[in-house]
């Protein structure tokens, strides 16, 4: 897996905890591979066209208040100056608080829908890692 890359998503979520961790959950059913019709895709994989994701490579956060995007990106592991970049987006977008995040490390993953909301989130695109 290429680790060049972090896509990061953030916003406000309305959903209950559960609900918004539904999103991400993988089929560990050792009786169906990922090929078979009755595999059962998360709606994450269905919404960036893949089949699996590393568990070990995105981090989620959701809580049940409002904090500013600057405290939310501190957690994002980028340059100084790519969380600049990422703020910034956000202001463009007038995301100023929010109570949910979630980024993928995987610099091959490609992102077609910028636009779509992914589990009530903004994508706010694609950024170089410190990892």
């Amino acid at each position: 897996m290429n680790m060049s890359k972090v896509h990061v998503w953030i916003g406000i979520s309305d959903s209950d905890d559960e609900t918004f961790e539904k999103y991400f959950e993988l089929d560990y059913n050792t009786d169906v591979e990922m090929d078979d019709p009755e595999y059962k895709v998360c709606q994450f994989c269905v919404d960036t066209k893949t089949e699996w994701y590393d568990e070990d490579m995105i981090a989620i956060y959701k809580i049940d208040h409002l904090i500013s995007v600057e405290e939310a990106l501190e957690e994002i592991p980028v340059s100084k100056e790519t969380l600049l970049e990422i703020n910034t987006i956000c202001v463009g977008k007038g995301i100023k608080n929010i109570n949910a995040m979630f980024f993928y490390t995987d610099g091959d993953l490609k992102i077609t829908d910028t636009d779509k909301l992914f589990n009530g989130l903004v994508y706010l695109g694609e950024f170089k890692t410190n990892i």
